[in-house]
């Protein structure tokens, strides 16, 4: 029998993998256009948000109820071997805190830029990795 927090993670994953699908076509769309390039960091933001989020879920499924918020999951995920690299996503949660910023043209091309490269290669190794230990 499955608990309600075992089907919220896959709920969440699978949130989190339409969100990526979405990412994926807006980077794989190479716009020089620059309200597409912020709709790109957007996506990042809320692909990223769902991730952490589902870390989150699938800790509490594994009894660590008391971890939470996005700094404090990403390290446990590390600990536990769910996300490859901790500090990739701990960069990620400062650029996310940053994209408020994007009117600062430096901040803005180093968010597109990790957007496109960087944070999508991890987010998509994440999904990888989840889907090969849980599906």
């Amino acid at each position: 029998m499955t608990s309600q927090s075992d089907i919220r993670w896959k709920q969440r994953f699978s949130n989190f993998k339409k969100a990526l699908g979405q990412y994926e076509e807006a980077v794989e769309s190479q716009t020089t256009d620059r309200l597409a390039q912020e709709g790109l960091i957007q996506r990042f933001e809320y692909t990223f948000e769902l991730g952490w989020k589902t870390l989150q879920d699938l800790l509490k499924e594994r009894g660590l109820e008391e971890v939470r918020g996005p700094k404090p999951v990403i390290q446990q995920a590390f600990k536990d071997g769910l996300v490859g690299d901790g500090s990739i996503w701990l960069e990620m949660l400062r650029a996310r805190n940053q994209a408020e910023f994007l009117y600062d043209e430096s901040i803005f091309k180093e968010l597109y830029q990790k957007s496109t490269g960087l944070f999508f290669k991890a987010l998509c190794d994440f999904k990888t990795g989840l889907k090969r230990c849980h599906d």
